[in-house]
């Protein structure tokens, strides 16, 4: 191959990044065209991201948004949409996005891309258009560790009752949380058609909001390598996850935009969700952005969020 890169020893990087997550790649000097580099590397990337979770790929030529839509075209034949998610965010290319327009100052718990549907994306890649100036990382965390760090009275819980997620979106003119913006279309019969292929239980409801509800599994097996993983958001869907936590009771908690119950429909407890979060955070890595940064994240075997910022900061994603 006439152009190389080398994998480096994060130790040595000095980027930040600790407990090799993401396993970082840097390009050396003669790179000039990374989508050929990244086509022909492929072999060597798949494993790498199999055994870490994720790379990140750092001093490659790229710089604008038709540079990370071609490097990603080297890596996967098709992107999918966003239809039924839950992050504020805006197309900015046929299958390029923003990461989310959620307010700055908020962090984003780690997550698994939704990982409360019955089709989420294998893969997620994100690009650093603009870096930081102040925090903004993208923490990530090893799902197999999660799982092998969480309280087995709580898995074997989860696991025998399964998981109840309930959404309550807004109508398709709102400005924040409509349904015509979490499902990219403002025709009722399309939605009520995903909801059937996806598994969604939804009722429209008299104001012109929608009701969706999924029953899902806390764990899910990696299709490639078989390993069991955590894989669920319900501590992002609990009600413990608003300002009013300690407040909510079940009547409030019925009208919240989201809610996370046992799959049966019994409250989950605070003290569960506060136990869950510990060992996110304690699992959690984090590392510095850099312009041209390209993170891939097998979105399986490694959660994702984002930490608060000031100043700008531009991150766009693709998923497939």
């Amino acid at each position: 191959m006439s152009e190389t890169a080398t994998a480096m020893d994060p130790r040595e990087a000095g980027d930040g990044i600790a407990g090799g997550l993401p396993h970082c790649v840097h390009a050396d000097p003669g790179v000039t065209d990374a989508g050929r580099w990244v086509e022909q590397a492929m072999p060597r990337l798949e494993p790498a991201l199999l055994r870490a979770g994720a790379l990140l790929l750092r001093g490659f030529p790229l710089r604008e948004a038709e540079d990370f839509r071609r490097v990603v075209a080297a890596m996967t034949p098709q992107l999918r949409g966003y239809a039924g998610g839950t992050s504020p965010r805006s197309q900015v290319a046929e299958g390029i996005y923003t990461s989310t327009e959620y307010p700055k100052q908020l962090e984003i718990p780690l997550h698994n891309e939704m990982s409360y549907s019955v089709r989420w994306p294998g893969r997620l890649y994100f690009f650093c258009a603009t870096e930081p100036e102040v925090g903004g990382e993208t923490p990530l965390a090893d799902s197999r560790r999660i799982l092998q760090a969480m309280p087995a009275a709580i898995v074997e819980a989860f696991e025998r009752r399964q998981l109840l997620y309930v959404r309550n979106l807004a109508p398709a003119n709102a400005r924040y949380n409509a349904w015509s913006k979490a499902f990219e279309t403002d025709d009722r019969a399309q939605v009520e058609a995903h909801c059937r292929e996806m598994d969604i239980g939804c009722e429209w409801q008299p104001g012109g909001g929608l009701r969706i509800h999924e029953r899902r599994p806390p764990t899910r097996v990696h299709p490639l390598t078989g390993e069991r993983v955590w894989f669920n958001q319900v501590h992002l869907f609990h009600a413990s996850n608003t300002p009013m936590a300690s407040n909510v009771d079940a009547r409030i908690e019925a009208g919240l935009p989201m809610a996370a119950y046992y799959g049966d429909g019994g409250r989950i407890d605070n003290a569960t969700l506060a136990s869950v979060r510990e060992v996110l955070r304690a699992q959690r890595r984090a590392f510095r952005w850099r312009q041209g940064d390209l993170l891939v994240v097998d979105n399986v075997l490694a959660a994702h969020g984002r930490l608060p910022f000031d100043g700008p900061r531009r991150i766009l994603v693709a998923m497939s």
